[in-house]
C-alpha cells in the first residue's frame, strides 16, 4: 500500500469511554505510542497504561462492553496482545502453554468472552485456526492457514539490526532458505510497502516462497517505517528514493560481511511502495562491479509521483494526502523511475492489475513505455482480475510463477 505518516499527535483523541467517566487515549508527546488514562473534559494526560522503550503500540481491545480495555495490541519482534484482563491474560497463558514453541493469537471471541477463536502458527509455519473453550479445555482445530501445506514448517525467520551508512539503526527481517547453509547464499531484498508499515516476524507467503527456492530474504524496516515512533518515521521525509533506498542497499553491505550472502548474486523485489523501491533500484544503482542488483521485481508499483499525487486528488483526502507526499519527495521528477528510463541498467519485471483502485494500472504502463522506448530490457505482465492486496489465489500464483522464472535466468540459485 503507499500510506501516509502520521506525525506528532496535537490533541489528545480518546479511544474508548470509560464507565467511571474517564477515558483511555494513545499519545506520542513521549515520541512513541503509548497509552494513558485521560481525564474529562480537559482531555489531560493521567496514569502511563502501557508504553515499551522501542516500539509503538499497535492499539487497544475495548471490554465486551465497550466502557474500558481489556487489553493493548503491541508489535514489537511479532504482533500480539498485552492482556490487561487477568482472566484473558490466564487463557493466553495456558493458550501459549498448549502450543509449545508455536505463537498463539486470539482472534475473535463470543460476547460473553467464554469461547475463543486462537490463530496459531509461526513466522515459518502457515498454521491453523482454533476453536478453543476454557471450561473443558479443549482446543480444536477449525480450520489450516493453507490446505496445501497444513502443518508443515519451512525456512527460519529472524530479527537483525544493521548500521546504515549514516549511522541509523535499521530493523530488518532475514529468513534463511533451509536446508542450505547459510554462506555466500542468494540475495532477495524485499521492501514492505506503504512506506508508513513495516513487517515484523509473521508469516508470509512471498518470502517463503523466495527462501524455499533458496534465496536469503532481508525485509528492511527503512527509515520513515512505522512502529518506531515519530523520530524515526520523520527521517523518511524528503527520502523517498535516497536515503530509504540507501537503507535497503545497506543491508546487502552488513549481510556480505557477515558472510551470509553473496553480494554479487542479489535483486530487488517488493509491491507498491517496495515495487517503486525496486523499479528505483534499476535506475539509480548504476553498472559494473559496484551495482549491487542484478535485477528488479515490481508489483503495483509507482513510477511516476507526480501522476500518483494527481490521482489522489481525486478522493477525499487529496490534498491532505498530496500534502504529504511533497514532504516525503519535494523534488517529485528526479525521483520518478519513469523519468529516468534511459537509466536502468538491470532488467526489471513489473506485474500489476488491472482492478488495482490503489495504485493504479497506468503506473506500471507508463514505465514499460518508457523503458520500451529506451531500449532497456524489461518484462511487463498485467492481470485482468487483478488487484492492489493480491486478493485472489490465482493472480499470487501467476506472480510466483513469473518471478521465479525471471529469478532463474537472472539470478539464479
Amino acid at each position: 500500500m503507499i500510506a501516509s505518516a502520521r506525525g506528532k499527535q496535537d490533541i489528545v483523541i480518546p479511544v474508548t469511554f470509560r464507565a467511571d467517566g474517564t477515558a483511555i487515549a494513545t499519545d506520542d508527546s513521549g515520541g512513541r505510542d503509548e497509552v494513558f488514562e485521560v481525564s474529562l473534559p480537559d482531555l489531560k494526560l493521567g496514569k502511563k497504561l502501557y508504553g515499551t522503550d522501542s516500539y509503538d503500540v499497535d492499539g487497544v481491545v475495548e471490554n465486551a462492553t465497550g466502557d474500558d480495555i481489556d487489553g493493548i495490541t503491541v508489535t514489537d519482534r511479532f504482533g500480539h496482545i498485552v492482556w490487561l484482563n487477568p482472566k484473558l491474560k490466564e487463557i493466553q497463558d495456558a493458550v501459549d502453554k498448549a502450543v509449545g514453541e508455536r505463537r498463539a493469537r486470539i482472534v475473535s471471541w463470543d460476547r460473553t468472552r467464554s469461547k475463543f477463536l486462537v490463530q496459531v502458527g509461526s513466522p515459518s509455519q502457515a498454521g491453523a485456526l482454533y476453536f478453543y473453550d476454557p471450561a473443558n479445555g479443549s482446543m480444536q482445530r477449525y480450520s489450516w492457514q493453507n490446505s496445501d501445506l497444513k502443518a508443515r514448517t519451512l525456512s527460519p525467520m529472524s530479527t537483525i539490526r544493521y548500521k546504515a551508512r549514516d549511522g541509523v539503526e535499521i530493523e530488518a527481517l532475514l529468513t534463511l532458505p533451509r536446508g542450505h547453509s547459510p554462506k555466500n547464499l542468494p540475495l532477495i531484498v524485499l521492501p514492505h510497502g506503504g512506506p508508513f508499515a513495516r513487517d515484523s516476524e509473521d508469516w508470509d507467503w512471498w518470502t517463503q516462497y523466495l527462501a524455499e527456492t533458496g534465496y536469503a530474504v532481508v525485509q528492511p524496516n527503512y527509515r520513515g517505517s512505522s512502529g518506531y515512533g515519530t523520530s524515526f518515521a520523520k527521517l523518511g521525509e524528503g527520502q523517498w528514493g535516497l536515503k530509504m533506498q540507501d537503507d535497503l542497499d545497506d543491508a546487502i553491505v552488513d549481510l556480505a560481511k557477515k558472510g551470509i550472502v553473496d553480494p554479487k548474486r542479489v535483486c530487488m523485489a517488493g509491491a507498491s511502495y517496495g515495487g517503486y523501491a525496486a523499479m528505483r533500484a534499476a535506475q539509480r544503482n548504476g553498472t559494473g562491479d559496484a551495482a549491487p542488483y542484478r535485477c528488479a521485481i515490481s508489483y503495483a508499483g509507482v513510477s511516476d509521483l507526480q501522476s500518483m499525487q494527481r490521482y489522489d486528488r481525486k478522493f477525499l483526502s487529496g490534498k491532505t494526502r498530496g500534502d504529504w507526499l511533497k514532504k516525503q519527495a519535494p523534488d517529485y521528477r528526479s525521483v520518478s523511475p519513469r523519468f529516468g528510463a534511459q537509466t536502468f541498467s538491470i532488467p526489471i519485471l513489473m506485474l500489476h492489475g488491472k482492478e488495482d483502485k490503489r495504485v493504479p494500472v497506468k503506473q506500471s504502463r507508463m514505465m514499460a513505455a518508457a523503458l520500451k522506448d529506451a531500449g532497456k530490457p524489461f518484462e511487463y505482465i498485467e492481470q485482468p482480475l487483478g488487484d492492489h492486496h493480491f486478493t485472489r489465489a490465482e493472480d499470487r500464483l501467476d506472480f510466483l510463477k513469473a518471478m521465479g522464472a525471471f529469478l532463474t535466468k537472472y539470478n539464479p540459485v
